[in-house]
């Protein structure tokens, strides 16, 4: 929204015509945002995903989730009289760390191939999270209402490759939830996740269709 806001300052920008897209979590935070804010006018995603759904079900049943929970209050409380924040990882550093623990879902494996080889490692990335935002994550949930509040246009792009990360999945909640009357969900055959992030295979059938779908509702 505060992005918008600033659009809205620049002379060159026409308000009646400003779209979101996101991939991953971006894609979930575009939905989320567009439920609320009708000056974006069509929205794309490309391998969008639910961070508050992948998270709750990698921490397994509901007890676990309240015990995590718990886990962050006394965190919050410690940090709140003084205590240093706790940071937690976000996934593996290496695929022998991965394989080690034993996990071998795919988009574990892609992330890992991804985010901590030259592929798309950035130094400035230190591949941890703060453990009290749990508490945030947890609670997330860009489908909530996109029955009543997500009625731009709106074009969802994804492989048919599932993995933990759930975009598959979540690709077919929001375009069977969505209040849109202009919506398509283009499944691309053969292509997982990450492939969606530089994948030619997969980003330039993405960005032709999505490159025709703002065209025509921007």
């Amino acid at each position: 929204m505060y992005a918008i806001d600033y659009l809205d300052t620049l002379p060159f920008v026409d308000n009646d015509r400003i779209g979101a897209m996101g991939i991953c979590a971006g894609g979930g935070y575009t939905i989320n945002a567009a439920k609320t804010d009708k000056r974006i006018k069509a929205v794309g995603t490309a391998a969008g995903a639910s961070a508050g759904a992948a998270y709750r079900e990698a921490f397994g049943p509901d007890d676990q989730l309240i015990a995590t929970l718990e886990q962050v209050a006394a965190q919050r409380t410690a940090e709140a009289t003084g205590a240093e924040p706790m940071m937690t990882q976000w996934i593996t550093n290496s695929q022998e760390e991965r394989e080690a623990a034993g996990i071998n879902d795919l988009d574990i494996v892609e992330a890992v191939d991804y985010y901590k080889t030259s592929r798309g490692a950035d130094e400035f990335s230190p591949n941890k999270l703060r453990f009290t935002s749990l508490a945030l994550l947890l609670n997330y949930d860009p489908a909530n209402l996109a029955e009543k509040l997500l009625t731009q246009p709106l074009e969802i792009i994804v492989g048919d490759k599932p993995g933990s990360f759930g975009s598959y999945r979540f690709g077919y909640e929001i375009y069977n939830k969505a209040a849109s009357k202009n919506k398509e969900l283009t499944v691309l055959p053969g292509i997982s996740h990450y492939d969606l992030y530089d994948q030619p295979k997969a980003v330039e059938p993405a960005v032709a269709k999505l490159t025709t779908f703002f065209n025509e509702n921007l």
